[in-house]
Order: C-alpha cells, then structure tokens, then sequence
C-alpha cells in the first residue's frame, strides 16, 4: 500500500486543522462540542481547576463564546455526554456508552486487585446495600453514606462505602448525576441513560474487533499518529505495543487506516483513518493564524515527544514535579498561534468575576515576536476572560508581555 508523504509542516497544520484549532473553525455552539467529540472521541477529564478544568480549556480554545454551562448541559441535563474510562478519565459520547463494556469489565477486574491489596476487598459486600439506598432515596455525595470504615493504617478511601461507590461507578452500575464542585453525586446508570442505550448489546462479537475500534479511535483522537509507544496510547488494553503490531496491520488491511509519511521521520510508522482523508486535502485553504490558549491535557499534546519533534515544543506539565525542579510552574498553558507554540504562561487561580492575572509569561527561545503578535495575543486574553467571566485582564499582563518580547 503506498504511502501518503506530507512534510512536517502539513504535518502541522493539518494536526491544528483537524483539531478544530485554526481559524475556520468547524465547530460552533451545543451541536459544535457533540460534533467535536463524534471527531476525537474523547477529552480527557482532570479535577485541577486554575482557570477551569481540563475539559473546560480545551473546549474554550475550539468553540467561540464557550462557557462551562455548555459542558455541563452536556452532561447533566442533556446528558448526551457521559463521564468514564477511555484515555484515563475522561468525557465521550453517551452514545458510546455500550462500547466501552469490556472496559468496564476490565475495570472490575482491576478494581477488586487493589481492594484486595489495600486489604479492603470487604467494600464489595457494601453493594448492594448501597444500591438499594440510592434506589429508595436518589442521587447522593458519596460523602452522604457511611456504611463502614477503613482499618487504621489503609490508604485509599478513608470509608469503605466510599471505596464501594467507586468500584460501583467504574464498572457501570452508578453514574454520575451531576458534580457539586469536584463532589460527585451518584445516581443508578439506569435512571441517568437512556433504555436503549443501557440495554444495548455489546456490539463486538470478540475482543480483536474491540481493539480494532479502540485502536483506531485512538487514531482519530489525535488525527495523525504514531505506531511507536507515546502518550497518545495511553490507556485500557491499546497501551500495548504487542497488540498494536497485531491490529495495525489488519486496519490497514481493510482499509480503515492508511499510512502517512512525515518527511524527516521516514523511520516511523503514521497512520490516519479513512475517513480523515478529506481534512488533509484542503489543510492548504486558510492562511489567516489566531492565538489559543491550550490545556494541558490537549489531545493535541497528548504525546509529548510527537509535539517535540513535530511542533519543535518541549513541554512537561510541572502540577507533580517539585517546587524547586520546576522549570516554569505549577499549571502553565501552551501558546499556539497559527501552526506553532510560540509561548508559554502561568495564570494565577482565578474565580468569580475577578481580574485574570498570569504570574510569569516566556516566549518561545528564538522566537521574536511582533506588535501584531503581542495584539493577536491580547485578543485571544479578552476571549479567555470572556470564557472565565473575569470582569478584565489585569493591567500587568500587557506591560509583562511587552517586557519579554
């Protein structure tokens, strides 16, 4: 099968294209954020929240006049997304719900392995008692039941109730009704999805036409990736090289996948679905840039060698590392501006209708940034408080801006 050869720059503009990140933007409104996730598949989910969480921020820098009311409707009240396993945690379709069945029983498996080895594996008798509870009484904070304690001297969930709901959740019994801050409050699945969504088959008659759909899912969540082991694979059951070598082969056999050529990376094996096609014959049509703002967990850097060696951008996100062995901050979010990551920033917390602040600002070594860069990256700040209802931008963010350029 012969290769599709791009450059790394195509490379580059088409991995922005197809995220929705340039400046003919493909997704707008409610409908936008579904079409986004039908694209990618999933957005990773993470509780931090300096200037809103993961979901949040990547959803801002894709859909113009986003507001976390969106997401949430989405969620909790539309509830055509859902919250689950795919790329770690993360939000998906609900549509996709019955997909992820052997996941979930992946999840059991691996669940009941850590309660035995935190010595707690008598959660388990707490499920159905908990499940009759939430029967009679409805959604609840898992901090609302208190049917048993963890030993001195166990680490994990202080209640064993606790650790019960959470196993509950992971293999599909309970979902998540809505979130009161990072709070959980839990409901049967039953009464949260649809009928025809619960009682739907698992539509793999085996577990290589499973892996075939996440494998080429995972694919998709990027746009152009990589066989090589990275970021971008992890996750249930695809994180293995193994089973990747094996899949491979077989998508492109039947033709879901075709292979790319990045020039300057002939050694490694790309891949793009089929129906991807498209998008990478007209990367060529929009010449105007723009600045986003990206999450730390962007699909877009999910693998931080690809964004290395692809966007020329070395990136770590430091929320784990030490004080002293950062060498930025605490939560810093990547520039982009057109095709390329330009620079980098650390905002301060914010909340409310507060001014948005940023503690320190760094453009990209080498990069030399003009007037209409600083301006372009002005407006993408008013967009950004728009986003976080901060009332403005704090008046030093521009005179740190200027002072680095």
């Amino acid at each position: 099968m012969e290769k599709i050869k791009i450059s790394k720059e195509e490379m580059r503009r088409f991995l922005v294209i197809y995220q929705g990140l340039g400046t003919m933007k493909p997704f707008v409104g409610k409908e936008g954020v579904l079409n986004f996730f039908k694209r990618v598949g999933c957005i990773q989910f993470d509780p931090l929240n300096v200037v809103g969480r993961n979901p949040d921020l990547v959803l801002q820098s894709r859909i113009d006049n986003y507001s976390k009311k969106l997401l949430n409707d989405l969620l909790y009240i539309d509830r055509t997304l859902v919250d689950g396993w795919d790329k770690m945690m993360a939000i998906y379709l609900t549509s996709d719900w019955p997909y992820f069945k052997r996941l979930r029983i992946e999840k059991q498996s691996e669940i009941e392995g850590i309660l035995r080895h935190r010595n707690s594996i008598e959660a388990l008798n707490y499920v159905d008692e908990i499940k009759e509870f939430i029967t009679k009484n409805g959604a609840v904070l898992a901090s609302k039941i208190d049917v048993g304690s963890a030993k001195k001297g166990r680490w994990g969930h202080g209640k064993l109730s606790s650790a019960a709901m959470d196993y509950m959740y992971n293999i599909g019994i309970i979902g998540i009704s809505e979130k009161k801050n990072n709070q959980k409050v839990y409901d049967l699945i039953e009464r949260l999805l649809p009928p025809n969504i619960i009682n739907q088959e698992d539509p793999f008659d085996n577990d290589n036409d499973y892996y075939k759909w996440c494998i080429k899912r995972r694919i998709g969540s990027i746009g152009i990736y990589w066989e090589r082991d990275g970021g971008g694979w992890i996750g249930y059951s695809i994180s293995d090289r193994k089973l990747r070598k094996k899949i491979l082969p077989q998508l492109l056999e039947e033709g879901e996948i075709l292979p790319v050529e990045v020039e300057g990376f002939e050694k490694e094996n790309f891949y793009i679905r089929k129906e991807d096609i498209p998008i990478l014959n007209h990367i060529g049509e929009s010449t105007d840039k723009k600045v986003s703002f990206l999450a730390p967990l962007d699909n877009l850097l999910w693998d931080r060698k690809l964004v290395k060696d692809i966007f020329d951008f070395e990136y770590s996100w430091e929320v784990y590392i030490p004080v002293a062995k950062r060498k930025y901050g605490y939560y810093v979010l990547p520039v982009l501006y057109g095709d390329n990551i330009i620079a980098r920033f650390e905002p301060d917390m914010h909340r409310g209708n507060e001014p948005l602040n940023i503690k320190n600002w760094w453009w990209e070594d080498g990069y030399v940034p003009t007037g209409d860069t600083v301006d372009k990256v002005m407006d993408a700040f008013t967009r950004f408080c728009q986003y976080l209802g901060a009332d403005k931008l704090c008046e030093e963010v521009y005179i740190k801006l200027r002072c680095n350029s």
